[in-house]
């Protein structure tokens, strides 16, 4: 995130060219930010000095960022209020100032850190990045994180209420609920590293889609909140369409180098018949290893990812179809129907017949 905590939205219509001018073009702010960084390459002997000669009423007025004029942590902590209080929507985008000196900070809500073109330094919960061009970084709330750009490069910020991220995420998720559950595993649970990275790389289709969103934003015309919101669901799923399985986090690469997504769409795909030992074989670990992976990975079991993929499967032929509960035990992977009618009832409170009874489309 960059240094200002509140900007004023700018309301007018943008062609994609307005918007790459209005996004490798420095603005006043950031001319300011530039000078300093370079008069602080060049005269590191008088740059203090430099400092205190600045107009230190010019700086408080654009809320400007000067770390040898700042006697306290900027913006160590913001919550949604303080970014959403006078605005009705939910999300909010803006570039990363470049020359922007680095400052730590945590917030309420989402970041999603885009890099349109070049390359961006952040450190995570301590744990340092070099983002690339088509790099695009899910930060949770509650993160220590920085960012920093000191040359042509170009970034911006898509922030985002926690609640509209949940339902805008996860929404792309619904039928997939092993990835959902690694995807909230990784994003929620309080550890060190929390992030999700996706290499996008040069695809035009996400290139041209967050393009789409940052000129909608900018543009406020009618409906245009809704517009955001749905834009932002249909991002998700392009992300994972195209690019599921180049994500990167703390979790995601083992010593191996086999991507946790990659697994779990594996068990996905084959979740009727696959055992431990044979998914374990077929990426090469032994069962005690690949059970820590899962485990570690996820927050669950093996036999839980595979139980849950078959009872969202079930639930799913419950509401869309009139198939018979032996049929539907058989479909997916249940072997004895009184198994899958315990185990269904156990995990949802109510049978099979009850949950189509309710959910029926």
């Amino acid at each position: 995130m960059s240094v200002l905590p509140i900007r004023k939205r700018i309301f007018m219509r943008f062609t994609r060219e307005d918007f790459r001018n209005y996004l490798y073009s420095y603005n006043e702010d950031e001319l300011f930010y530039k000078t300093l960084y370079l008069e602080k390459q060049a005269h590191p002997e008088t740059f203090h000095e430099y400092c205190l000669s600045l107009d230190r009423q010019m700086i408080s007025e654009r809320r400007l960022y000067v770390p040898e004029l700042q006697s306290e942590a900027w913006y160590p902590y913001m919550e949604e209020k303080d970014l959403f209080h006078d605005m009705k929507g939910n999300i909010m985008l803006y570039k990363h100032y470049r020359y922007t000196p680095v400052f730590s900070h945590e917030h309420e809500f989402f970041e999603i850190l885009c890099v349109y073109d070049g390359t961006a330094d952040t450190t995570i919960q301590g744990i340092r990045h070099t983002l690339h061009k088509g790099d695009i970084c899910i930060i949770p709330p509650n993160t220590t994180h920085s960012v920093g750009i000191f040359d042509y490069s170009t970034a911006f910020n898509i922030l985002v209420r926690g609640t509209t991220f949940q339902s805008t995420f996860f929404q792309s998720l619904t039928a997939d609920s092993a990835l959902a559950q690694f995807f909230a595993h990784v994003l929620y649970r309080k550890t060190e590293g929390n992030y999700l990275i996706f290499h996008s790389g040069d695809d035009v289709r996400i290139r041209d889609m967050l393009e789409n969103l940052y000129i909608e934003y900018l543009g406020h015309e009618k409906y245009s909140y809704t517009f955001l919101n749905t834009m932002l669901v249909m991002f998700w799923a392009m992300l994972l369409r195209y690019h599921e399985n180049d994500i990167e986090s703390i979790l995601t690469k083992d010593t191996a180098g086999n991507s946790v997504t990659e697994i779990l769409n594996y068990l996905n795909q084959h979740y009727q018949t696959v055992t431990l030992s044979e998914t374990a074989s077929h990426f090469g670990y032994s069962i005690s290893h690949f059970s820590t992976l899962i485990k570690e990975s996820t927050g669950k079991t093996f036999l839980q990812i595979i139980r849950d993929i078959k009872l969202n499967q079930a639930c799913r032929a419950l509401r869309e179809t009139s198939l018979s509960n032996p049929a539907i035990c058989e479909l997916v992977g249940y072997e004895s129907p009184e198994h899958f009618m315990r185990t269904f009832k156990k995990t949802y409170g109510m049978t099979p017949g009850e949950y189509r009874r309710k959910n029926k489309e």
